[in-house]
């Protein structure tokens, strides 16, 4: 008889089919954390359970080891059954026709738990045969990780990695033994066990799972009793999903989060964010949001890149009821005059003009179209670098009607605003002053990108770059346009390096940022801000070499209001973050290493020397044919050791202007070659050779 029992089984094991899609692993929930590893939010599985699979690196070796010596001691003698414990079992069983002992090993457990079925003689042969042929397949330690990934823990627990942070609130590999050793004794009575509602049953438990763990001789006495000695301190405590009621979450990040996990339901996701900077940051918006509570704005979003790699760092949305369920960060509204600096790009790169290039403010129509600035004035003529600062409206529909819609499309496009989907002809001129719609965290993509030359990081909005495994996905948000395909090569770039420099620079007077916030003006900044038509939405985009900062301010439901300037409301909360933020203090933007700078491209000059700051050695100026000539001005500027001393300005030999270092003088070129210097009273001198084309 034994004989032919043992001929059935081996037959079986080796040609019993095992069953399909049972070793399926069970459904996970969403685990979200930040850069460091801070959980941020759990999100249920789609059972409903809390199931947060481990690596056999991430569980504590205590508890690797109290499940061997409170479930089965002999694991790594026996192929899978115990025979030595099972005839035992089985003869018992037997002769009192009930099952009384189990002598189920841990790989018969598992098979159990891949395969639930009724207890019963047959099914426990069933389970014997399925454990020789699970233990013909995986390694020892394979079958223990999977087993602590399925055993049940206690109410909706699954798997001792929700357990640790249910009932401690750490890792499972931070347990320390006696805490390794309550959970090791939980799965043969999850709920009679449970260390909330029965701490003596548990600690009881608790202490004979130790026993075991010494008898075998994987601990010493001195452990036992220290561990033994430990606080039956476990609670039914709560998840970060607390992070899912909003009356607790003051950070503004779970409309983001939410996000995330809707669209990688089950995956443990590791973000950029950065759970300080988070904090830091909603707590900046949530004080500006409660001093405007009276101009009836209810809305704020902030996003925080790290410039240099694209990476989010923060991503604040938040508001009144009706704006809870919404992330605002990624809600498409009206770009406002937040795109005249890609306008301006655009015609620098195409030499259209340059930031000296004086431009005329005054009414214009195109087609019928007339536009109007947002103070309902005109300054007349003034130099392109002040018309984009001061956010001129006609000058910048100027020179998007000569650049093109089409090309400052595609630029912007390529720097990341896919939100711009419609046709270029469907835009039109109005595309530079709210004709189109883009979303916060587009927008500081697209600044980032032009603070980094141009280069796309291909990074995702808080996705940890490298990041590939299908357990480790982020947000699938690519700013790429599809078939542009930019890596970051000089070939590949939509806008040169030195086009992108002069923009910024621009936007980064530190008398400007001054005025607004103080702190800010030792970062310099470049920054732009917006107000929509209707003032329905204030806009500020800021940026340094190292962060990006975009704060949108209004209303979710699109309603206007009066204060939702962006100069007085946007641009204060922006620059008070980057001050923040930026704590290293940056002498503006400048090319990268190694990249060949023009004299006049320098930063600063050394305090007892003379440097000229514009025009740039080799630089082309273009002049505009339907200005008149006398409104065909250029700014010549240059630094020295103070402020107050003066210098005389040289074209071909010719002086044409003298006055003080910090005051810039004017020349209206022509056509042609020239060399212009600068000499003050001490001798000292620069020059540059320009040339003026129209």
């Amino acid at each position: 008889m034994p004989v032919l029992f043992a001929l059935a089984f081996g037959a079986a094991v080796a040609w019993w089919p095992y069953p399909r899609g049972v070793d399926r692993a069970p459904p996970s929930c969403t685990w979200i954390e930040d850069r460091g590893g801070t959980p941020l939010a759990a999100f249920a599985s789609s059972s409903g359970d809390w199931h947060l699979p481990l690596s056999e690196s991430e569980m504590s070796p205590h508890l690797l080891d109290a499940i061997v010596a409170v479930e089965d001691a002999r694991f790594y003698e026996h192929g899978g059954v115990d025979w030595r414990s099972a005839i035992g079992a089985m003869w018992q069983d037997l002769t009192t026709l009930s099952l009384h002992r189990g002598a189920s090993t841990i790989t018969m457990q598992l098979h159990r738990l891949r395969d639930p079925a009724p207890r019963s003689l047959a099914a426990k042969v069933s389970q014997a045969v399925r454990a020789c042929q699970i233990e013909r397949f995986a390694t020892k330690r394979q079958i223990l990780v999977e087993y602590l990934n399925r055993a049940p823990f206690g109410g909706n627990l699954v798997g001792a990695g929700a357990a640790s942070w249910r009932y401690f609130g750490r890792p499972c590999r931070e347990l320390s033994l006696g805490q390794a050793a309550l959970l090791a004794g939980l799965p043969q009575g999850p709920n009679r066990f449970r260390p909330d509602r029965f701490p003596a049953r548990a600690r009881q438990r608790r202490d004979h799972v130790l026993d075991r763990m010494l008898a075998c001789g994987m601990i010493t006495a001195a452990e036992r009793r220290e561990a033994a000695n430990e606080p039956t301190d476990a609670r039914w405590g709560e998840l970060p999903q607390y992070l899912a009621d909003p009356a607790k979450s003051a950070d503004g990040l779970l409309p983001a989060l939410t996000r995330l996990a809707a669209r990688h339901p089950g995956e443990t996701i590791h973000t950029t964010f950065d759970a300080a900077t988070q904090r830091q940051t909603a707590a900046a918006a949530r004080a500006q949001l409660a001093a405007l509570a009276a101009s009836h704005i209810s809305a704020v979003a902030v996003v925080v890149l790290d410039t240099s790699s694209g990476e989010c760092l923060a991503s604040v949305s938040c508001g009144d009821e009706s704006a809870k369920a919404i992330d605002l960060t990624a809600r498409p509204r009206s770009s406002g005059s937040t795109l005249k600096p890609f306008i301006y790009a655009a015609a620098f790169d195409a030499g259209v003009c340059t930031p000296q290039t004086v431009l005329d403010d005054s009414p214009s129509s195109w087609s019928g179209y007339e536009p109007a600035n947002y103070d309902r004035a005109f300054r007349g003529p003034l130099v392109a670098a002040e018309a984009l600062a001061q956010s001129r409206n006609v000058p910048a529909l100027a020179l998007l009607s000569k650049v093109g819609v089409d090309r400052a499309v595609e630029v912007m496009r390529a720097m990341g605003l896919a939100t711009l989907s419609r046709t270029p002809q469907r835009y039109g001129l109005p595309l530079a002053i709210g004709g189109a719609e883009v979303t916060p965290m587009e927008l500081a993509q697209a600044y980032a990108a032009l603070a980094r030359g141009a280069v796309l990081t291909g990074n995702s909005p808080g996705r940890k770059a490298g990041d590939q495994s299908a357990n480790h996905a982020g947000c699938s948000f690519d700013p790429r346009p599809s078939g542009l395909g930019y890596d970051g090569s000089s070939s590949d770039r939509v806008l040169r390096w030195t086009t992108c420099l002069t923009t910024l620079n621009c936007l980064a007077d530190p008398e400007r940022t001054a005025h607004v916030c103080p702190a800010a003006a030792r970062v310099a900044p470049a920054w732009k801000t917006s107000t929509s038509s209707g003032h329905r939405d204030a806009w500020c985009a800021a940026v340094t070499p190292r962060r990006t900062v975009v704060v949108w301010l209004g209303n979710a439901d699109g309603s206007g209001a009066d204060a939702l300037v962006g100069q007085e409301v946007a641009a204060p909360l922006a620059l008070q973050i980057i001050a923040a933020e930026d704590r290293v203090i940056d002498e503006g933007f400048a090319p990268p290493v190694g990249f060949a700078v023009a004299r006049g491209d320098s930063v600063a000059a050394p305090m007892a020397t003379l440097a000229m700051v514009s025009p740039a050695n080799g630089q082309e100026i273009v002049r505009d044919p339907s200005l008149p000539a006398e409104q065909q001005r250029f700014s010549l500027r240059a630094k020295t050791g103070g402020d107050d001393a003066e210098v005389w300005w040289f074209v071909d030999g010719q002086c044409v202007a003298h006055c003080k270092a910090a005051e810039p003088a004017w020349w209206s070129p022509v056509t042609g070659v020239h060399r212009v210097s600068v000499v003050d009273a001490a001798g000292r001198s620069d020059a540059a050779q320009v040339s003026v084309r129209e």
